[in-house]
């Protein structure tokens, strides 16, 4: 099984809580399994476990439209994202959406909070989130809110944290052992119906 982990979202920035968030749950994965990263060229690649990674575009640009189809060629089985967005779009592996959002430096200037807009508009957001298989919350309060934007057959699963504003992956150890036994899951799953599909 090939897993592939969506690494673009770690940034530089210290108060970026979508980066800390994806920092420490990519820390505590990598110690229970390998996988392969994908990152952008604004990626904090210093941040990140010595493992191998694949360059892509970043998660705004219009490009992303092809992420999925690229995910395809190298083999994915399962992908695991952060915070939900087009990298579904013609997928052929499974997926695994945490319900992170991405939001703009507070100096930003309005190119950066323009392009984290649909993110923050709840047609867009709930459309982004409809595309994974499994959506994860990081808090039961959280998981309320991804039950309204998701589908009737979406698994919508909390994840354990001691603190899910921290970048340490001692925090994130509990939600790592869940979604190594996801991963597994969706994977198992996946595999089945395409065995009952090629026997038919």
């Amino acid at each position: 099984m090939k897993l592939v982990v969506d690494c673009r979202w770690v940034t530089d920035d210290p108060d970026d809580q979508l980066s800390r968030m994806t920092n420490g749950i990519v820390h505590a994965l990598a110690e229970r399994r390998p996988f392969v990263m994908i990152v952008d060229p604004t990626t904090a690649l210093d941040r990140l476990p010595a493992l191998p990674w694949e360059l892509l575009p970043s998660p705004y640009s219009p490009a992303e439209l092809f992420t999925g189809k690229k995910l395809n060629s190298i083999g994915a089985d399962v992908v695991l994202t952060a915070a939900p967005g087009l990298i579904g779009i013609g997928r052929r592996f499974s997926l695994l959406v945490t319900g992170g959002t991405p939001q703009p430096a507070e100096n930003a200037h309005r190119l950066q909070h323009l392009r984290t807009w649909p993110w923050r508009s709840r047609f867009f957001r709930s459309r982004m989130i409809r595309s994974a298989d499994v959506v994860l919350g990081v808090s039961g309060a959280q998981q309320r809110v991804l039950l309204g934007e998701s589908t009737t057959n979406q698994s919508v699963v909390t994840l354990h944290t001691d603190d899910a504003a921290s970048a340490s992956p001692d925090a994130w150890r509990g939600a790592a052992e869940q979604l190594d036994a996801l991963i597994d899951e969706v994977y198992t799953s996946a595999r089945a119906r395409r065995d009952a599909a090629g026997s038919r």
